[in-house]
């Protein structure tokens, strides 16, 4: 039988392949993106990042810990919302690191990664793209889910499928790289997606990050009754809709 979250990814593989899958990506792992084209994509990435940030701030507004320590020690921070609680501030780390590496990494490659900006500094709408505008409206809008059980279910469900599209997204470029083409020194863009960012994108370390937030829902999950899994089951796809919609248009539009 299928965990949550698998049930989840099988729910429309069409759509799951079009979230992780685009011409942008094949090119990118070919080395036939331009700077102005891998820039303009990372600096909407960059913004995304802050959006989760926010996203993850509401999150932590309304997750409700256990009031009363455990007669066995042992469980202590052993229940699902604790257990979320630490993987969100390991995130929170992670993604700070992360925004760290690709402004490094691009500094370093000469890529610019600003979006134009009013005299205050802020990006208008107008110049993010339709992904960025959707991931946003959804990171904006988490909030806890109806009928009390699991309140968290849905924003988690929401961090998991950004993760996993992700993840999928650059292992499904990995496979896209020309092996005879060792280090990318004539990729358009340096190769700074040859070298540095597949990489670290599909790094192990990656990996279990994201299977640590599956089986933190899913064992959540298992531990309803049957009728409870199902009602859990429709509140997590109408978010894992939106992410596939929004990761879907997170990946600029090219020629294949």
């Amino acid at each position: 039988m299928s965990s949550f979250t698998q049930a989840l990814v099988a729910s429309d593989p069409a759509g799951f392949q079009r979230a992780t899958q685009s011409p942008f990506l094949r090119r990118a792992a070919q080395g036939t993106l331009s700077k102005e084209v891998l820039g303009r994509w990372l600096a909407n990435d960059r913004l995304y990042v802050h959006g989760y940030l926010r996203a993850a701030g509401r999150l932590l507004s309304f997750l409700r810990l256990p009031q009363v320590v455990p007669a066995a020690l042992a469980e202590l921070h052993a229940d699902p919302a604790s257990k979320l609680l630490a993987w969100t501030i390991d995130d929170l780390i992670n993604i700070q690191q992360e925004e760290r590496f690709f402004v490094d990494t691009a500094t370093r490659y000469g890529i610019d990664v600003n979006l134009p900006a009013d005299e205050h500094g802020q990006v208008p709408v107008s110049a993010k793209m339709p992904g960025l505008r959707q991931f946003e409206a959804l990171f904006d809008g988490l909030q806890p889910g109806d009928g009390g059980l699991l309140p968290w279910l849905e924003s988690a469900v929401v961090f998991y499928g950004t993760e996993k599209c992700y993840l999928e997204a650059w292992m499904w470029a990995k496979s896209q790289v020309d092996d005879t083409d060792k280090d990318g020194a004539d990729d358009k863009d340096g190769g700074a997606v040859h070298r540095e960012f597949i990489a670290n994108w599909t790094s192990p370390e990656f990996v279990a990050f994201v299977k640590q937030l599956a089986d933190i829902i899913d064992a959540a999950v298992q531990t309803q009754e049957d009728d409870a899994k199902e009602a859990l089951l429709q509140r997590g796809l109408v978010k894992w809709r939106e992410i596939l919609a929004a990761e879907e248009a997170f990946w600029p539009v090219i020629n294949a």
